[in-house]
């Protein structure tokens, strides 16, 4: 379900299943876990949100750095005309970066919400990577692992939140920090961003599913015999950020739309999925032709 930018802002096309998620979510935070780099994942975001803010009031909190958050904010509070324009060249995050999270699609999807904010529509904007000061930094640096960035994600969602009187707090982000249990990758366990708020504030939590494609990543582009040796720098010649093929990441035959999973077949990590379908590669919003 890709977005189409010229979209009326006024037709929703939500996933299916989309009303359950919308009541379970009520005053919680709605986590999208997606994979970065797809078409698919803001459309279906931009879609559910097109589809809630018709009756309720919605933060959208995206993975782009905390620092850049007065900027998003600048543009957001402005006029409809020039919006895609002013969002590049206000935000220096769309240049240059390439994992898959500055991508058109992203573009799009702040696009189609802008319009439905500027018809009336009640919905804000907060970007939540990373330290948002220095101050910050250095109060969580005692936190294990990778835990001092999630503990900052969670910081800054949740002060965002505190600005307004919000419905639904919604959050895309990387899969990873969107997990609501302890995470290990080799070495000391830490929380991701999903517990953390969760430890305080009810969470739902959604794992993007999908089928067969192509996603915006990037990804060793050199043999495995090629390898530096162990401590040696991977530079940015062996990096390859490009549209790469990706099988689905599930099996059985449940259908697009959202799915609240409980009981015995419950997630580990999650309250359910959203299973987008076939993916499609969004490359960088920078690379895209002018706007």
């Amino acid at each position: 379900m890709a977005l189409g930018a010229a979209s009326p802002a006024s037709d929703c096309n939500p996933l299916p299943g989309w009303e359950t998620v919308a009541q379970a979510a009520d005053g919680k935070f709605l986590i999208f876990g997606e994979s970065h780099g797809t078409a698919e994942s803001p459309a279906a975001v931009a879609e559910y949100i097109c589809a809630i803010s018709e009756t309720r009031s919605v933060l959208l909190a995206i993975e782009f750095n905390a620092t850049s958050d007065d900027a998003f904010r600048e543009v957001w509070n402005g006029p409809h005309e020039g919006f895609r324009e002013r969002m590049i060249k206000t935000v220096g995050e769309w240049t240059g970066r390439e994992d898959g999270v500055a991508s058109v699609a992203m573009l799009d999807m702040l696009e189609r919400l802008h319009a439905l904010k500027s018809a009336g529509r009640d919905i804000d904007i907060t970007s939540f990577n990373g330290s948002k000061n220095e101050t910050q930094r250095r109060a969580l640096a005692s936190l294990p692992a990778q835990e001092p960035h999630e503990a900052s994600q969670a910081l800054n969602i949740r002060a965002a939140a505190d600005r307004g009187k919000y419905d639904q707090v919604v959050v895309l982000v990387g899969e990873l920090h969107s997990r609501q249990s302890a995470v290990s990758m080799g070495g000391e366990p830490f929380r991701p961003m999903a517990a953390i708020l969760d430890a305080e504030t009810n969470v739902v939590s959604l794992y993007m599913i999908h089928g067969p494609g192509e996603t915006w990543s990037c990804q060793l582009a050199i043999d495995p015999e090629d390898m530096p040796p162990p401590g040696t720098p991977i530079t940015d010649d062996m990096i390859a950020c490009a549209a790469h093929p990706t099988p689905a990441n599930h099996a059985g035959d449940r259908a697009p739309g959202f799915h609240l999973i409980d009981g015995e077949n419950a997630l580990p990590d999650f309250d359910g999925v959203f299973h987008v379908g076939p993916v499609t590669a969004s490359p960088p919003a920078s690379s895209a032709d002018p706007v």
